[in-house]
Parts: structure tokens; C-alpha cells; sequence
């Protein structure tokens, strides 16, 4: 029921175009994000497509796949796979540094239109990957 919301998500996510999303994503919608690069939180549809433009811009080859997906009445529940280089400038400078990030998303419907978003990945292994932060030396302290 909710597959071609998911499309058009993923489609604005790998090449760009947000066409679509005025279509299935409500124009206030609340995404619930962990801290990462230029938060990855909205409370608009105007906030969502920003924080896509940037992650794009910050990883100009971003490929997100969804692995497995859930749909329920008025919600849907995705695990995902996002990989890229991150060869843009972004919150810092790029690194050149290729990451690969799996996650799951709630999502809630409201009208047919995609309302809420509740989003979770390891940001301490993002940002590992990208270099960033040493996990090893965290853990030891």
C-alpha cells in the first residue's frame, strides 16, 4: 500500500530528483533522526528535501537499497542500506572516505501521505567509517 511512498523516498535519495515527494510525503512532516551530518531530523517536507540535497552533495555516488520491508495498516517498517563516498563538502571537509550504513525506519501515514518518521543507525560507526572518530581509542577511554 505504502510501496510507492517508499519509491519516491528512494528515488529523491539516489539521483536527486524530489519530484515526487510532494505527492506522497505530508508537507509537515516530523522526522526523528539520530545527530549525523546536518542533522538528519525534520519537522517539513521543505527540512527532508534539504537534508537530501546535502547528504547528495556530501556523497555525490549515494545509493540507498531497501533490504527488507514491512507494511501495516497506516505504517510501514524498512531496513535499509545506504553507501557512498563522501567526496563533497558536507558539516566538514570531505574525506574521501567510502561508508557503508545500515538503518531502520518507522514510518507512520496520515491521509495517504507519509506523516512521521522514526530513523536509527550507528552515527558512532558513520562517522567512524568517514574517518572521524576512532572507536577503538572511545571504548578505551
Amino acid at each position: 500500500m505504502y510501496r510507492q511512498h517508499l519509491n519516491a523516498l528512494v528515488e529523491a535519495w539516489n539521483t536527486g530528483s524530489m519530484d515526487q515527494l510532494d505527492q506522497y510525503i505530508h508537507p509537515e512532516i516530523v522526522r526523528h533522526g539520530p545527530p549525523s551530518m546536518n542533522n538528519s531530523s525534520a519537522n517539513s517536507l521543505s527540512d527532508l528535501k534539504t537534508i537530501i540535497a546535502d547528504f547528495r552533495t556530501a556523497f555525490p555516488d549515494l545509493s540507498l537499497v531497501l533490504e527488507e520491508e514491512n507494511y501495516l495498516e497506516g505504517r510501514s517498517v524498512v531496513r535499509w542500506t545506504f553507501t557512498g563516498t563522501n567526496t563533497g563538502q558536507g558539516d566538514f571537509e570531505p574525506t574521501g572516505k567510502r561508508v557503508h550504513v545500515s538503518g531502520i525506519s518507522l514510518a507512520h501515514y496520515e491521509d495517504e501521505l507519509l506523516k512521521e518518521e522514526y530513523l536509527h543507525f550507528d552515527t558512532a560507526d558513520f562517522f567512524s567509517q568517514l574517518g572521524l572518530i576512532n572507536l577503538a581509542q572511545a571504548a578505551t577511554g
